[in-house]
Protein backbone atom coordinates (compact mmCIF):
# COMPACT_ATOMS: atom_id res chain seq x y z
CA UNK A 1 0.00 0.00 0.00
CA UNK A 2 1.34 3.28 -1.04
CA UNK A 3 0.65 6.35 1.65
CA UNK A 4 3.02 8.87 0.65
CA UNK A 5 4.31 10.66 -1.62
CA UNK A 6 7.66 12.35 -1.08
CA UNK A 7 9.82 14.87 -2.46
CA UNK A 8 13.17 16.37 -2.79
CA UNK A 9 13.34 20.70 -3.49
CA UNK A 10 15.82 22.14 -5.63
CA UNK A 11 17.26 20.31 -8.81
CA UNK A 12 13.53 18.61 -9.04
CA UNK A 13 10.84 20.88 -8.35
CA UNK A 14 12.88 23.87 -8.60
CA UNK A 15 15.68 23.91 -11.99
CA UNK A 16 18.06 26.07 -13.53
CA UNK A 17 16.23 27.31 -16.80
CA UNK A 18 19.23 28.85 -18.06
CA UNK A 19 22.75 29.87 -16.74
CA UNK A 20 23.18 33.12 -18.59
CA UNK A 21 22.96 34.91 -15.43
CA UNK A 22 25.31 33.08 -13.57
CA UNK A 23 27.52 32.99 -16.19
CA UNK A 24 27.36 36.73 -16.27
CA UNK A 25 27.96 37.17 -12.60
CA UNK A 26 31.01 35.32 -12.80
CA UNK A 27 32.30 37.78 -15.48
CA UNK A 28 31.65 40.58 -13.40
CA UNK A 29 32.95 39.16 -10.49
CA UNK A 30 36.32 37.54 -12.03
CA UNK A 31 35.66 34.04 -11.24
CA UNK A 32 36.93 31.46 -14.10
CA UNK A 33 34.05 30.18 -16.02
CA UNK A 34 31.72 27.52 -15.05
CA UNK A 35 32.84 27.54 -10.94
CA UNK A 36 30.05 29.90 -8.94
CA UNK A 37 27.86 26.93 -7.97
CA UNK A 38 30.20 24.96 -6.49
CA UNK A 39 30.91 28.08 -4.92
CA UNK A 40 28.17 28.98 -3.22
CA UNK A 41 26.37 25.49 -3.02
CA UNK A 42 28.89 23.33 -2.22
CA UNK A 43 31.20 25.83 -0.12
CA UNK A 44 31.94 24.57 3.84
CA UNK A 45 29.47 27.79 4.93
CA UNK A 46 27.09 26.27 3.10
CA UNK A 47 27.01 22.90 3.92
CA UNK A 48 26.88 24.60 7.35
CA UNK A 49 23.80 26.49 6.73
CA UNK A 50 21.92 23.72 5.52
CA UNK A 51 23.02 21.84 8.98
CA UNK A 52 21.48 24.90 10.44
CA UNK A 53 25.09 25.73 12.03
CA UNK A 54 25.13 29.48 10.47
CA UNK A 55 21.72 31.00 9.82
CA UNK A 56 21.07 31.74 6.06
CA UNK A 57 21.96 35.18 6.77
CA UNK A 58 25.26 34.72 7.80
CA UNK A 59 26.12 32.80 4.87
CA UNK A 60 25.53 35.22 2.62
CA UNK A 61 27.21 37.80 4.68
CA UNK A 62 30.07 35.35 4.50
CA UNK A 63 29.58 35.27 0.55
CA UNK A 64 29.62 38.76 0.07
CA UNK A 65 33.12 38.76 1.70
CA UNK A 66 34.44 35.39 -0.23
CA UNK A 67 34.04 37.35 -3.42
CA UNK A 68 34.81 40.87 -2.33
CA UNK A 69 31.05 42.00 -4.12
CA UNK A 70 31.66 45.49 -1.89
CA UNK A 71 34.73 46.29 -3.94
CA UNK A 72 33.20 44.91 -7.19
CA UNK A 73 30.07 46.78 -7.35
CA UNK A 74 27.82 43.73 -6.59
CA UNK A 75 25.47 44.50 -3.83
CA UNK A 76 24.57 41.21 -1.62
CA UNK A 77 20.88 41.78 -3.24
CA UNK A 78 21.96 41.82 -6.71
CA UNK A 79 24.13 38.84 -6.42
CA UNK A 80 21.19 36.75 -5.05
CA UNK A 81 18.84 38.01 -7.62
CA UNK A 82 20.96 36.99 -10.25
CA UNK A 83 22.63 34.10 -8.90
CA UNK A 84 18.59 32.66 -9.29
CA UNK A 85 17.42 34.47 -12.12
CA UNK A 86 17.17 31.42 -13.93
CA UNK A 87 15.48 29.43 -11.48
CA UNK A 88 12.10 28.30 -12.68
CA UNK A 89 9.16 26.14 -10.76
CA UNK A 90 8.04 22.26 -12.12
CA UNK A 91 4.37 22.90 -12.97
CA UNK A 92 3.98 19.31 -14.39
CA UNK A 93 5.47 17.78 -11.28
CA UNK A 94 3.77 20.00 -9.11
CA UNK A 95 0.60 19.13 -10.97
CA UNK A 96 1.14 15.42 -9.88
CA UNK A 97 1.74 16.06 -6.60
CA UNK A 98 -1.35 18.00 -5.83
CA UNK A 99 -3.40 15.29 -7.88
CA UNK A 100 -2.64 12.26 -5.96
CA UNK A 101 -4.10 14.41 -2.59
CA UNK A 102 -5.38 12.85 -0.58
CA UNK A 103 -5.54 9.95 -1.71
CA UNK A 104 -1.95 9.59 -0.17
CA UNK A 105 0.13 11.85 1.85
CA UNK A 106 2.97 14.27 0.64
CA UNK A 107 5.97 15.32 2.12
CA UNK A 108 9.28 17.52 1.00
CA UNK A 109 12.60 17.10 2.55
CA UNK A 110 15.15 19.56 1.81
CA UNK A 111 18.91 19.81 2.35
CA UNK A 112 18.30 23.83 2.16
CA UNK A 113 19.43 26.71 4.15
CA UNK A 114 17.37 28.39 7.02
CA UNK A 115 15.29 30.02 4.72
CA UNK A 116 13.57 27.57 2.65
CA UNK A 117 9.88 27.85 4.49
CA UNK A 118 9.78 31.63 3.23
CA UNK A 119 11.05 30.67 -0.58
CA UNK A 120 7.62 27.77 -0.61
CA UNK A 121 5.70 30.62 0.66
CA UNK A 122 6.27 33.72 -0.44
CA UNK A 123 8.35 33.32 -4.08
CA UNK A 124 7.17 29.53 -5.06
CA UNK A 125 3.86 29.37 -3.19
CA UNK A 126 3.66 25.12 -3.07
CA UNK A 127 3.55 25.01 0.96
CA UNK A 128 -0.11 24.14 0.88
CA UNK A 129 0.82 20.94 -1.69
CA UNK A 130 2.58 19.59 1.26
CA UNK A 131 1.34 17.55 4.30
CA UNK A 132 4.95 17.93 6.27
CA UNK A 133 8.16 19.67 5.16
CA UNK A 134 11.53 18.57 6.50
CA UNK A 135 14.54 21.57 6.21
CA UNK A 136 17.63 20.24 7.28
CA UNK A 137 18.72 23.36 8.84
CA UNK A 138 15.84 23.18 11.17
CA UNK A 139 16.51 19.57 11.85
CA UNK A 140 20.17 19.64 12.03
CA UNK A 141 20.38 16.85 9.95
CA UNK A 142 20.90 15.77 6.06
CA UNK A 143 20.45 13.30 3.72
CA UNK A 144 21.52 10.79 3.35
CA UNK A 145 21.13 10.65 6.91
CA UNK A 146 18.61 7.75 7.76
CA UNK A 147 17.53 9.96 10.32
CA UNK A 148 15.86 13.56 8.79
CA UNK A 149 14.09 10.53 6.31
CA UNK A 150 12.47 8.87 9.74
CA UNK A 151 11.69 12.16 10.53
CA UNK A 152 9.37 13.13 7.69
CA UNK A 153 8.03 9.03 7.54
CA UNK A 154 7.09 9.54 11.16
CA UNK A 155 5.49 13.15 11.08
CA UNK A 156 3.59 11.26 7.82
CA UNK A 157 2.53 7.99 9.90
CA UNK A 158 3.76 6.33 7.50
CA UNK A 159 6.38 3.39 6.89
CA UNK A 160 8.69 3.32 4.63
CA UNK A 161 7.67 0.93 2.31
CA UNK A 162 4.57 2.96 2.39
CA UNK A 163 5.73 5.61 0.70
CA UNK A 164 7.89 6.83 -2.87
CA UNK A 165 11.02 9.51 -2.51
CA UNK A 166 12.19 11.31 -5.65
CA UNK A 167 15.25 12.98 -5.36
CA UNK A 168 18.14 14.18 -8.39
CA UNK A 169 21.17 12.76 -5.99
CA UNK A 170 21.44 9.12 -6.41
CA UNK A 171 23.00 9.04 -3.07
CA UNK A 172 20.44 10.03 -1.80
CA UNK A 173 17.43 7.98 -3.19
CA UNK A 174 19.61 5.04 -2.62
CA UNK A 175 19.77 5.61 1.21
CA UNK A 176 16.03 6.00 0.65
CA UNK A 177 16.06 2.41 -0.89
CA UNK A 178 17.89 1.52 2.36
CA UNK A 179 15.56 2.20 4.15
CA UNK A 180 12.80 0.27 2.50
CA UNK A 181 11.45 3.47 0.78
CA UNK A 182 10.58 3.10 -3.19
CA UNK A 183 13.31 5.73 -4.37
CA UNK A 184 12.97 7.56 -8.05
CA UNK A 185 15.87 8.94 -8.89
CA UNK A 186 14.67 12.62 -11.03
CA UNK A 187 16.23 12.86 -14.60
CA UNK A 188 13.38 14.44 -16.03
CA UNK A 189 10.02 15.60 -15.76
CA UNK A 190 8.50 12.83 -18.24
CA UNK A 191 10.68 10.14 -16.38
CA UNK A 192 9.93 10.90 -13.02
CA UNK A 193 5.95 11.28 -13.58
CA UNK A 194 6.20 7.66 -15.89
CA UNK A 195 8.11 6.05 -12.50
CA UNK A 196 6.16 7.49 -9.92
CA UNK A 197 3.07 6.55 -11.47
CA UNK A 198 3.82 3.10 -12.56
CA UNK A 199 4.29 2.76 -8.67
CA UNK A 200 0.99 3.79 -7.76
CA UNK A 201 -0.55 1.92 -10.24
CA UNK A 202 1.13 -1.21 -9.60
CA UNK A 203 0.58 -0.86 -5.65
CA UNK A 204 -2.90 -0.60 -3.26
CA UNK A 205 -3.46 3.59 -2.74
CA UNK A 206 -4.33 3.75 0.98
CA UNK A 207 -8.03 5.60 0.72
CA UNK A 208 -8.78 6.43 4.63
Amino acid sequence: MIRALITDFGGVLIRTRTDRSRRELERRIGLPLNTLEDRVFASEWSLRAQHGDVSEEEFWSQIVRDFELDRRGVTGREFRREFFAGDFLDEELMALIRGVRPAIKTGLISNAWSGLRSIIHAEFPIDDAFDVVVVSAEEKMMKPEARIYQVALDRLGVRPEESIFLDDFKVNVEAANALGMQGVHFQSTGQAQRQIRALLDGAKINRG
